[in-house]
């Protein structure tokens, strides 16, 4: 798929949802301003809209009903905000059995898993132009005990008139997009509006630029733009060494005809420290390692990705709709980050939109993807490389329901079709798990934040 294409697929997905007919938070930080999640978030949590723009480009210090402690050099909320938020699953796929000692223990078995993560949030105001957010893991992935920090970061922000400047330092297991980002594409692997499958619904999360990072972000917004220039590292701040990969984000941002729309786009580069063999990142249902990393070298950080996003009523419906395309070209030289075990460039074109059916209520969610693995497919299927870029392609139908603003009940089903797949995959691979084991993912999450 050359650029033209992806480029004019974006223009019309955009113009379409523009032109359709037209009618009429996380709870820690509902605590500081004195409002509904549904203030900041558009549908539901992760997804934000212009006021969550608005509040997160100001560093998180809007205070609203809260009193604030204020004196020479303080001001403060006179409450530390936090809040609880957590999830639990089932997930199916229809891979053959992974056993573990005989018990049948993977996701190609069924499992429920309770709860998937528990995290403690605490954030908001730190200063009249300082404001920070931090997010704990209680328990990850169902392990108790697998405590650690997920996210940390403390805006500096101060308004010069025609824009807001920021000096963010930062630390997140979600990408260095995590340092500042506000739309809704998957930029960030927490704004995906589906968070079972982002893969299928992000061009970046297909990709894998969800892994760790940390370093400083200087930022440039206001209401109808935002860029990002960051400096970071893939090694968590253990005093490896100075961040020396690179990352920039733009995004413009405006109504039409009465849609919320931006379009923007992400580079990384550079080279980066790692503390471990780097694992792949990114794909969906296993996890291919076919020639990983040197622990502790040195690997690449080498990717590029535009994306674009529109919200807006639709026949008195909430709409959003997503679109992204993502690359990272493979390295003859060193590992790249984001294709650690292709031989060919990994990419991805993804489409996703999300209907509020009942607003406030009830959501439908689509989404098709069509990817390239980087993998030969000659190899994938084990014979002789082939030159051929191996396809892995996904659709996902979804749903969300919300019992209360705070709690979501999210299902959805997706389907992987390609030469990662089926029966050309070599049994061997299948075995060891180096290949998607699987083409179908049934997924079922409660949500909830107090």
């Amino acid at each position: 798929m050359n650029m033209q294409k992806i480029t004019l697929s974006m223009v019309g997905l955009l113009a379409a949802a523009a032109f359709a007919p037209e009618a009429s938070a996380i709870p820690a930080f509902a605590r500081q301003v004195g409002m509904a999640c549904s203030a900041c978030h558009y549908q539901h949590f992760p997804a934000i809209n212009a006021f969550g723009r608005a509040f997160k480009e100001g560093g998180y210090t809007m205070v609203g009903a809260q009193e604030k402690i204020e004196g020479d050099g303080i001001s403060l909320p006179n409450t530390l905000n936090a809040a609880l938020v957590g999830s639990a699953g089932y997930q199916k796929t229809n891979g053959p059995s992974q056993s573990v000692n005989s018990v049948k223990s993977s996701s190609n078995d069924g499992q429920l898993v309770l709860p998937q993560g528990v995290s403690l949030f605490l954030g908001g105001r730190g200063g009249e132009h300082v404001g920070f957010e931090a997010e704990i893991a209680l328990n990850s992935g169902g392990v108790a005990g697998s405590a650690g920090i997920i996210r940390f970061k403390v805006p500096f922000v101060y308004d010069l008139g025609a824009v807001k400047a920021s000096i963010i330092p930062f630390a997140t297991a979600n990408g260095v997009a995590d340092s500042f980002e506000v739309l809704n594409t998957g930029a960030v692997n927490v704004h995906a509006f589906n968070q079972q499958d982002m893969p299928a619904v992000s061009a970046q999360q297909y990709i894998g630029t969800g892994g760790a990072a940390h370093g400083v972000a200087f930022v440039a917004d206001n209401e109808n733009f935002f860029v990002n220039v960051a400096k970071w590292g893939a090694t968590p701040g253990d005093g490896s060494g100075a961040p020396s990969s690179n990352y920039v984000r733009a995004a413009w941002t405006t109504d039409f005809s009465g849609f919320d729309t931006a379009i923007g786009g992400q580079y990384w580069g550079g080279t980066s420290a790692t503390s471990s063999t780097p694992a792949q990142i990114g794909g969906t249902l296993a996890v291919p390692v076919l020639s990983p990393g040197v622990a502790g070298g040195p690997v690449d950080t080498k990717a590029w990705a535009i994306d674009a996003q529109t919200m807006g009523d639709v026949g008195g419906m909430p709409l959003l709709v997503t679109a992204s395309y993502a690359r990272a070209p493979s390295d003859t030289t060193r590992t790249n980050l984001f294709n650690q075990t292709g031989t060919m460039n990994k990419s991805s074109f993804n489409i996703g939109a999300e209907l509020g059916v009942v607003p406030n209520k009830a959501t439908v969610q689509l989404a098709l993807r069509r990817a390239s693995s980087g993998l030969d497919a000659g190899t994938v299927s084990g014979a002789a490389a082939t030159g051929k870029n191996a396809s892995d392609n996904a659709y996902l139908i979804g749903g969300t329901y919300a019992m209360a603003l705070n709690t979501r009940l999210e299902l959805s089903y997706s389907k992987y079709s390609g030469g990662m797949y089926g029966a050309s995959v070599a049994a061997a691979d299948l075995a060891a798990n180096t290949v998607y084991a699987g083409d179908s993912l049934i997924a079922a999450t409660l949500w909830f934040g107090f």
